[in-house]
Parts: C-alpha cells; structure tokens; sequence
C-alpha cells in the first residue's frame, strides 16, 4: 500500500505526528536529504516522534520511511484531492468535455485503487486461490456481473468458479462450503443484510475469505484472512452513477486474476489457446 494511504487511514496519530506527516506530503525533497534531528528541527517535534510513526507504519526505521516515502509520493501527489467523484459531469457540458471527465474519473480511480493496493495482501490472496478445489464469490446483485467476468476468465484457464445469486443460493453455497473452498467476499462497507450471516458461516466452515471493500469500517473485516481495498472516495448513495466503485472493483479483480495466472504462465497460456481452437472449430 502506498506510504500516505497507510498513513491517512491511522486513526491514532499524534498532533505531533500529524504535523510531521504533514511535513512529509509538503517538504518531499528536504524530508528525503535531512537527518533525523534536522527534520525533528523544522517540525518543531521530538526524534521520538519520527521513530513513533515508524512503529506504527510496521516499519524499521528512518531510513526505510524515506525509502517508502520515495516509492509512493509522485502516485499520491496524481490524487486529485477536489477531484469530484460523485458528480464530475456538470449539466450543460458538451459530449467532448463529459468524454473526458470520465478519462479523468477512470485516471484518478485506478491511481487511487493502486495506491491502496498491500502487494503482499494481493501475492497472498492469489496463492490462497492457488490452492483451492473451489472458489465461491459472494456479492450483491449490482456486482454479479464483474464477479461473472473474473469467472469466465478463470474457466478459460480450466478453474471452476462459483457465483451463487440469489440469497438462497448464497446461504446454501456457504453452509456447504469448507477448509478446501476460498471465498471472494465483494462488499463496500457490509451493510448488506445477510452479508455478516454469510461471514460467519464461512467462519464456522473454516473457509478462507478474501474480502474486497472500501476503507470505510466494514464488519466483515474480521472474518477476512485477506483484504483488498477499492477506491473509496464516491459516496455510496449521492452519485450520478458508480463510476469509480465499479472500476476500482473491475482492476482489483483483473489484478487478483492476472497475479493468479503469472502463478502457472505458460500452462494457463496453453489452456487459453486450447479453449480457443476448440470452440473456433464449433463456430
């Protein structure tokens, strides 16, 4: 995950950390040459403070922040901070400007979504997926078709996947799952009436759960061994449509499919263009 990302998502910083990870985002170039007691100089804060924020972020020390810091600040600074997500196309624009207003949505999405993305968490899921005799996606109805898209890609590399639809079959689906089954849980903020229920089904079947969601509190975060983050910035209900939820949905699962796939590259190659040679001689 990008350095600031992870740090805008800490919930427990100190006013003095703040000022020193405000001094980060706006001093990149003086935080990367100074040392620890200069930098503790022009925040006006203790050398503590700064190896306090390293405990936090998981990391070693200053020296690896600076490393990150590098790593992630041209992404971030591509985060258009007044960028309007929910309504970016006004009532009297031309069909030339909502064309690319909606580049600009597609832009800043993915940047936002890759800059949320833990690698780790995404090497991870997709060894999880590696391993499994089954993989089941849970999702409401206004996400089946991205969850039907990353399962016809996996069938044409020979990987069944299950996509239940209606409640019924989502409970039943997860009442039968086990150990040998992975689930791909799909819920912005798990306000889903039987997502929870489905959750803890999959708890008590010890079946291991990917969830997909926003950064905003979701309950469902406990009952997940992995978590990928969408793009969180579009409010879920004031929109002119859910332009940036469903493309951040779609590259997570294009990534999470294509990480997959580089697990075995040229055997899934070679099932690709048999699938295809197949049904070109139906055709």
């Amino acid at each position: 995950m990008n350095i600031f990302n992870k740090l805008d998502q800490i919930i427990d910083l100190t006013d003095n950390e703040k000022v020193l990870v405000a001094y980060m985002k706006q001093h990149t170039d003086d935080f990367m040459k100074y040392n620890a007691t200069q930098i503790a100089e022009k925040c006006y804060v203790s050398i503590s403070t700064i190896y306090r924020l390293c405990h936090k972020l998981g990391i070693t020390g200053l020296s690896d922040l600076k490393l990150q810091v590098s790593a992630s600040i041209e992404d971030y600074l591509k985060e258009s901070e007044d960028f309007d997500y929910n309504y970016p196309i006004k009532q009297n624009e031309t069909q030339y400007q909502i064309a690319h207003k909606l580049k600009d949505v597609y832009k800043q999405t993915v940047t936002s979504t890759l800059n949320l993305l833990d690698l780790e968490q995404l090497r991870l899921s997709a060894s999880l997926l590696k391993k499994a005799q089954m993989i089941d996606i849970y999702t409401s109805a206004g996400n089946i078709f991205f969850a039907e898209n990353f399962k016809f890609q996996m069938q044409e590399i020979g990987v069944l996947v299950n996509v239940p639809i209606e409640d019924y079959q989502q409970n039943l689906s997860a009442v039968s799952s086990d150990k040998n089954h992975v689930a791909i849980v799909i819920s912005f903020g798990g306000r889903g009436t039987s997502s929870e229920h489905i959750a803890q089904m999959l708890k008590k079947n010890k079946t291991p759960m990917i969830l997909i969601t926003s950064t905003l509190e979701n309950p469902l975060e406990k009952y997940a061994q992995h978590i990928l983050y969408m793009s969180s910035y579009e409010d879920h209900y004031n929109k002119i449509s859910s332009f940036a939820t469903r493309l951040s949905l779609l590259y997570l699962l294009d990534c999470l499919y294509t990480c997959y796939f580089r697990l075995d590259y040229q055997n899934n190659i070679d099932k690709k263009l048999y699938y295809y040679e197949t049904m070109t001689k139906h055709d």
